[in-house]
């Protein structure tokens, strides 16, 4: 008995062994199935081929529709960031998300209330400083920008706190027309504010077209131009739009119109021509924009007016289809001080006989400005009326004699220049100083 269990001890660490390889030989193979498997299931799924990818497919990190969000928490984020002060760029920032995401920022939204109130800020902002908004931005393209973000904003810019952004617009394209008249990318971002607003253009503007639209130096100019004349449709501008179209298709090398920020405009200008020679250009400038943003910038833009030209044309809109989104439009609270200004009035020499100033309606005369302060003030003043106008001819008690030659003189404070003789044909601007001299 002894023996037995001695033997049956000597024998269990040989079938522990056993068990052992046995039980690792299983292991083996399983792993072997797993990694078998594993290369079965690569095999036939292999990675998708990008050169067939479809662009509306939403879960694929290059579509237009990861950038455009993508493209909107980088607005909202930079806005955030540059804590309101964005410089002028709400504009630009409101048309991207608008045009981008037209289907979410409808108007009397949260988003979209907050975002067009960032426009209507920076106008306010600076017609307080320049009523005429006759400062270099503005008159370039970024007044014309603004009534365009303005339109998406279903806002009047006709009426926008008493005052006319349109007729301002007309009066810097007078004021300024040998400008426009060489920088073409401008004049035409002015046209498409027209045409977005529903005002006729002026002859001279009619003009300035068929003479200075002619031929292309860039991208940029070319897509402005087909943008406006396509929204403008007009059968005279035809051969204009047919060499911008052309012009751009050449420029097309590489799946894109040179960079990111062209290629967004080109793509916009493309679209909104509706010519079906360009529909496999327009998709491949789509992927292009696409991948560049989302995959090699991970979402980011080098700045919002390349963002404004970008997302609209990843959803293949432009800033031309703000015309008619709007079924109404806002018109803002008028202040009843918005449209007044004040003019001030000096007689003699550093205002020694009289020194007052009146409050008028802008675009009143400076006959206006004199009646006013007769009837509010001590001063005094004569006129008569001729073929041409009124000319001054008593102030303050001081006639002049007609046969001694001795004539009232207006001057503007800051201007080298006398004035017009004729009291009516002066139309002063706010805060203008104008001295009454009696000349011999």
């Amino acid at each position: 008995m002894a023996k037995d269990k001695e033997a049956l001890f000597n024998e269990k660490p040989g079938r522990r062994r056993n068990m052992e390889k046995f039980c690792l030989a299983l292991i083996i193979l399983a792993a072997l199935g797993l990694i078998i498997g594993l290369i079965a299931y690569l095999a036939s799924n292999s990675p998708r081929n990008t050169s067939d990818y479809v662009m509306v497919e939403p879960n694929y990190p290059s579509s237009s529709s990861y950038a455009i969000n993508n493209g909107e928490r980088w607005i909202k984020d930079y806005q955030i960031t540059s804590m309101g002060m964005m410089n002028n760029e709400n504009a630009d920032a409101f048309l991207a998300l608008r045009l981008g995401l037209m289907s979410k920022y409808k108007p009397g939204g949260c988003d979209f209330n907050v975002l067009s109130r960032g426009v209507e800020y920076d106008l306010l902002s600076t017609l307080m400083r320049n009523r005429n908004l006759d400062g270099i931005p503005w008159v370039r393209s970024m007044l014309a920008k603004y009534i365009i973000a303005l339109e998406a904003a279903c806002v009047d810019p006709t009426r926008f706190y008493g005052n006319d952004l349109l007729g301002l617009l007309d009066t810097n394209f007078r004021n300024f027309t040998t400008y426009y008249k060489a920088n073409p990318n401008d004049f035409a971002t002015l046209l498409l504010a027209k045409c977005i607003s529903g005002v006729e253009l002026t002859a001279e503007q009619n003009t300035v077209i068929m003479q200075n639209i002619s031929s292309f130096r860039s991208v940029e100019d070319a897509s402005l131009a087909l943008l406006a004349l396509s929204c403008i449709n007009s059968s005279t501008h035809y051969s204009t739009i047919m060499k911008a179209e052309t012009y751009l298709m050449s420029h097309f090398v590489n799946d894109s119109f040179e960079d990111t920020y062209q290629t967004g405009l080109a793509i916009q200008a493309l679209t909104r021509s509706n010519t079906t020679e360009a529909a496999d250009a327009i998709e491949k400038a789509q992927l292009f924009l696409a991948k560049e943003i989302q995959i090699k910038r991970m979402g980011r833009f080098l700045t919002v007016g390349e963002a404004s030209n970008v997302l609209p044309a990843l959803a293949g809109m432009s800033w031309a289809d703000v015309k008619g989104k709007c079924p109404t439009k806002r018109i803002v609270p008028t202040d009843p001080n918005a449209g007044n200004i004040q003019v001030n009035i000096e007689v003699g020499e550093s205002g020694q006989i009289f020194n007052g100033s009146a409050t008028i309606k802008k675009g009143k005369t400076l006959l206006d400005v004199l009646q006013t302060l007769q009837k509010n003030s001590t001063f005094t003043f004569m006129s008569v009326k001729t073929a041409y106008g009124n000319i001054l001819t008593s102030v303050m008690g001081q006639t002049m004699d007609l046969k001694s030659g001795q004539n009232w003189e207006v001057s503007l404070k800051g201007s080298p220049n006398p004035q017009s003789m004729y009291l009516d044909r002066i139309i002063p601007e706010d805060a203008y100083s104008y001295t009454l001299r009696l000349q011999v």
